[in-house]
């Protein structure tokens, strides 16, 4: 493992701008060592049979072609770039670094000369490698009535690529965040042979990756809570941790500058206007507000704040806005810092499709406990008691579908489940995915699915599927774009072995309007009924909805329940605003609502219709529990049970027997 000099003498000689953390995001890189084994693979045929004549020797003997190119993809913030520029440094090579966008110029003609400059020194250099970063960007896919220019670029490239087989020593290595945008021609045999996809860190290289961040900071993390992290943090690829560790820098500095401000001898200057790392102070743009919170100044000011409070290095120079006397507890980092940091950090792949989970526990949805029970199975178990399905040999359920009448908190639950188990949550309502192009509408489901993998463990909620699964073959004039994002559907459902930790929910107020192909077992294996609260259920509605509203001594929870049959959550919640409403209308200075107040709004609501709902339940309600004596002794009709006496067996004999046993017969027919 190299040491901070070592990797910051490196960053220099490369000419590498980095931040804060950048010196540990290459001791980071350092973790991926089954990433850098493909690489290095690649390296010894190419570049080393050039510097080695025995290993050239022995490429020849065997026949193997040399492989000349190299594609890495994978999120952003995965570390691709920096990947390759250590592995090029590793080996010992020189490293010829190509940025997409900046090569691209309008002028006619400047922009294919400059690959070819590139290319050009790297030949002469040899052994070297080139670097095409945001390779989507220089070589898009070519489209009829595309761009002139991507065009160009794309011949130009391909042309290069195949110069580069009849040269020794000369290793191309591109990354890009979008392979399916690149133009395909690059991607067969011969050009790019190799891809390599840096996915996002597991938990044990979360873990890691924590612990080398951690290595430069003053904390107070014991190891235990450094692995909750690790394991509390999915989706987090390396940059996002490194975020994490620096916004949680930020909140201590916070909470010391308040600390010494409180006690009057700490400079507003800390706080209100930072110097930068480069001694400049935090510029305004011309409008005169301030910049953005991602702008490079900003994280130069945050950067500087932290390594001035929180890099306690020995060979750094001693810190002017800080005596040695203020270096005691106050300045370490916190496990209760990370948590904060925790909750403004999103994970990079989520950013485009995430939705902001409330703070929502199983304390604040009154009643369901049934249907609470079968979600925490669903969701919570895999998580947590994972070796008691392996050791029983099954595997929890793939799909729930809550449905039921409107306000009965079927979306509340998807969330608080959520927020219970702690997981990832990519929440889409139907109409959201559909697009007027055409293949778009799929392409959104496939991206959707693929995201909930990539940040797996996740939970991929559908509000109100029933309008993007509605059943196929209606339309008459060919198939629609809703039967193919159905189809679509199904065969992301299906692939089961590649929805690892990903649980599907959906909730529907019309599942007879759903695709039957959906409902089977193995896609939504638990199909549970949401209905409206029973008067014990209304009784915990009540609370939750009254505890944040002032209420009078002569309230009662009970008569309240009692007065609200066959309303829902959603009415409840209507009643108790409507309640708080009437208090002020009869007076401006009202503090406390009253009972009267209450069984006002009752008389105003009108409870939601929920009839033709009970029907549904009795259709589509699929039985996940066997039922005990008791409840079919209470249910012989609807479930086929047939009452067992001596009468029916005397009968049942009397038939088999000879003529004379009639009389036996006609007698017990009879007696009954």
């Amino acid at each position: 493992m190299w040491t901070d000099a070592q990797l910051a003498s490196h960053v220099r000689h490369m000419g590498a701008k980095i931040a804060l953390f950048g010196l540990h995001t290459f001791s980071m890189l350092l973790l991926f060592n089954s990433i850098k084994h493909k690489i290095f693979y690649l390296f010894p045929l190419n570049l080393l049979s050039f510097i080695n004549d025995s290993i050239k020797v022995q490429t020849s003997n065997f026949g193997l072609r040399i492989t000349r190119g190299v594609l890495l993809h994978g999120p952003p913030g995965t570390g691709k770039t920096s990947l390759a520029q250590l592995c090029a440094h590793d080996v010992g090579v020189n490293f010829f670094q190509i940025n997409g966008p900046e090569i691209v110029t309008q002028y006619f003609g400047e922009s294919e000369q400059a690959l070819h400059e590139v290319f050009d020194s790297a030949i002469q250099a040899a052994p070297a490698v080139v670097f095409i970063d945001e390779l989507d960007a220089i070589a898009p896919a070519r489209k009829d009535g595309g761009e002139e220019l991507s065009q160009r670029m794309v011949a130009t490239l391909l042309n290069l690529m195949d110069g580069i087989s009849r040269t020794e020593g000369l290793l191309v290595i591109a990354a890009t965040n979008r392979p399916d945008h690149i133009e395909p021609a690059l991607r067969r045999p011969g050009r790019f042979d190799k891809e390599i996809e840096i996915g996002v860190p597991s938990p044990k290289q979360r873990l890691d990756i924590l612990f080398t961040l951690l290595c430069g900071v003053d904390h107070s993390l014991s190891d235990l809570q450094v692995e909750h992290l690790a394991t509390v943090t999915h989706g987090f690829v390396g940059a996002d941790l490194a975020a994490l560790c620096n916004e949680a820098a930020l909140i201590c500095l916070r909470r010391y500058a308040n600390l010494k401000k409180s006690c009057g001898d700490f400079s507003n200057d800390i706080t209100e206007q930072p110097t930068l790392m480069n001694g400049e102070t935090n510029s305004r743009n011309q409008s005169g507000s301030a910049t953005s919170s991602v702008s490079e100044s900003d994280t130069s000011v945050a950067s500087n704040a932290v390594l001035q409070l929180c890099m306690m290095d020995t060979t750094s120079e001693s810190m002017e806005i800080i005596s040695d006397s203020d270096k005691d507890h106050n300045l370490k980092v916190s496990f209760e810092d990370f948590q904060k940091a925790r909750m403004k950090i999103r994970p990079s792949a989520m950013r485009e499709v995430i939705l902001e989970v409330p703070k929502v526990n199983w304390e604040d949805v009154g009643g369901q406990n049934e249907v609470k029970a079968q979600l925490m199975e669903a969701v919570e178990w895999p998580q947590k008691h994972r070796d008691a399905f392996n050791r029983i040999g099954t595997r929890p359920p793939t799909g729930v579908l809550m449905f039921g009448p409107p306000g009965c908190s079927k979306t509340l639950m998807a969330r608080a489940v959520a927020s219970e188990a702690g997981l990832n949550f990519l929440a889409v309502k139907g109409p959201e995915l559909f697009s007027k192009w055409v293949g778009e509408s799929e392409k959104a489901v496939r991206s959707l699915f693929a995201k909930a993998r990539t940040n797996a463990p996740s939970i991929v909620f559908f509000d109100e599927i029933d309008s993007l699964a509605v059943t196929r073959g209606k339309e008459s004039d060919g198939v629609s774009v809703s039967d193919r994002v159905m189809s679509q559907l199904l065969v992301e459902l299906d692939g089961l072995h590649q929805r690892v930790n990903v649980t599907v929910i959906a909730a529907t107020n019309r599942p007879d309007k759903i695709d039957p192909a959906l409902l089977r077992p193995g896609r939504f294996d638990r199909l549970l009924y949401v209905g409206p609260p029973n008067e014990t259920d209304r009784e915990d509605i009540f609370r939750i909805h009254l505890r944040k509203i002032p209420c009078d001594s002569d309230v009662s929870i009970k008569e309240l329940a009692h007065l609200t049959d066959g309303c829902t959550g959603a009415d409840i919640s209507l009643i108790c605003r409507e309640a708080a409403v009437a208090a002020i209308e009869e007076n401006l200075g009202a503090s406390v609502i009253s009972m009267k107040h209450l069984k006002k709004a009752i008389n105003q609501v009108q409870p939601s219709e929920v009839q033709s709902y009970q029907k549904l339940s009795a259709k589509f309600q699929r039985a996940v529990r066997s039922c005990d004596t008791n409840e079919l002794d209470h249910m012989p009709h609807k479930s086929g049970y047939t009452s067992f006496n001596v009468r029916n067996v005397l009968k049942s004999c009397a038939l088999l027997l000879p003529i004379p046993a009639v009389i036996l017969y006609f007698w017990t027919a009879r007696s009954g």
